[in-house]
């Protein structure tokens, strides 16, 4: 067999042993977004930890099979309590706590306030009565945190800021219901059970009120 025959018969050899590995389904499943970013915006906050934790205990926000994979943040194959309070544990790290839509590290009236004047821009973008180019009063992440419900919703309402302004009024007044200042973003629905989102007809606020 001359040189060329053999370099030949080399790469024909080199080319059937690759096709015969087993093809990595790992590779084509990659997925850009970390563990634990369950609306996949690139990061873990608060409202990754609310859409989780009310998939556990109501389960009526209809993750979808990759939102659930990104739950399952320490890939037990399972999504549960610890995935819950791992998310929330990285989100509170992040210094992105729900209801936080200003980013300023608190939930407070002034959040209520922006969430209002976001609504209010939308709704006048709408009518037609803002003639100037479009400028998104927040940005996704912004959006992702004024939703305090959990559901995957991207859009601001006046809801949305009726339930900050409902929470913080709550803390304002002393009505904390044994929640200490170091769970304030952590919730309780009206069963008691700890829980990451808050809903307004079913917490313990409500209940209590």
């Amino acid at each position: 067999m001359g040189f060329y025959e053999k370099i030949l018969a080399y790469f024909t050899a080199s080319v059937l042993a690759l096709a015969s590995l087993p093809y990595s389904a790992g590779a084509a499943e990659f997925d850009p977004f970390p563990p634990g970013d369950v609306d996949r915006d690139t990061v873990i906050t608060g409202h990754d930890a609310a859409m989780v934790s009310r998939h556990i205990l109501r389960g009526d926000n209809r993750l979808t099979d990759k939102q659930l994979k990104q739950a399952d943040i320490n890939r037990d194959g399972v999504v549960d309590q610890t995935d819950a309070d791992l998310i929330h544990q990285q989100a509170v790290e992040n210094g992105y706590r729900l209801g936080d839509a200003d980013l300023d590290g608190n939930i407070w009236i002034e959040d209520a306030f922006q969430i209002t004047q976001a609504n209010a821009q939308n709704a006048a973008f709408l009518r037609g009565d803002i003639t100037a180019p479009w400028m998104p009063f927040f940005s996704k992440l912004q959006i992702n945190l004024a939703d305090m419900t959990g559901f995957p919703y991207l859009e601001v309402s006046l809801d949305d800021a009726m339930t900050v302004l409902q929470y913080y009024s709550y803390l304002a007044a002393g009505y904390d219901f044994g929640i200490s200042p170091y769970e304030r973003d952590v919730f309780r629905n009206a069963d008691g059970q700890r829980c990451y989102y808050f809903d307004p007809h079913d917490s313990i606020y409500h209940e209590n009120s």
